[in-house]
């Protein structure tokens, strides 16, 4: 299924961090909370709300789920798997895959780079 709308209720949770990404969320409604792990437990670095995506850096660089996705309230998403979207990035001209793989990792640096100042600051 390349497309699906999917529901979540309190507390489910959407993908956790270091599992392998398959997909894309483009939340419709409710709120989520994005965790890393810090020690023992998960610490909110985001919240994110209608009309936002999530797990979209994945697909540019296929690393692991950099962090946890739970829903707050009851979400909607729509889900998009990477195989649904694959045929129209290999469509697009190799420069431009190079500048969004190139943005995409610098995003990846900075929540890290956020997340390490965080850290230090608490």
């Amino acid at each position: 299924m390349p497309v699906s709308t999917k529901i979540f209720k309190p507390g489910e949770v959407l993908f956790l961090e270091g599992e392998p990404s398959y997909s894309i969320f483009i939340i419709r409604k409710g709120a989520i909370s994005i965790r890393k792990m810090k020690g023992n437990r998960f610490v909110e670095i985001s919240k994110v709300l209608s009309n936002e995506v999530i797990g979209e850096l994945s697909f540019f660089d296929r690393l692991p789920r950099s962090a946890s996705a739970v829903a707050l309230i009851e979400v909607e998403v729509i889900e998009i798997t990477f195989d649904s979207m694959e045929s129209i990035y290999n469509s697009i001209p190799d420069y431009l895959k190079t500048i969004v793989a190139a943005m995409a990792d610098r995003l990846r640096q900075a929540n890290e780079l956020i997340r390490l100042l965080q850290k230090d600051h608490s």
